[in-house]
């Protein structure tokens, strides 16, 4: 089995939990926490801000680890 690291950001602003619009693939029109896979000698913080930076052209900041999914 393949592992692929990935991850994704829940993002919580004055009490409202934000996510994004899925615009393709098999979920396209669902919406989903935005996020990406972990680069190689990344941190899982800075890949979350750098895709957040990317996908948002937005910035934030990490705040907590909230668990794993496998």
């Amino acid at each position: 089995m393949h592992t692929v690291n990935v991850v994704a950001a829940v993002i919580v602003q004055d009490g409202k939990v934000y996510a994004t619009g899925r615009g393709y693939g098999e979920f396209k029109g669902g919406w989903e926490f935005p996020g990406s896979k972990i680069e190689a000698g990344e941190t899982p913080e800075a890949a979350l801000k750098r895709e957040i930076e990317e996908e948002l052209a937005t910035e934030i900041s990490v705040d907590q680890y909230l668990g794993t999914v496998e």
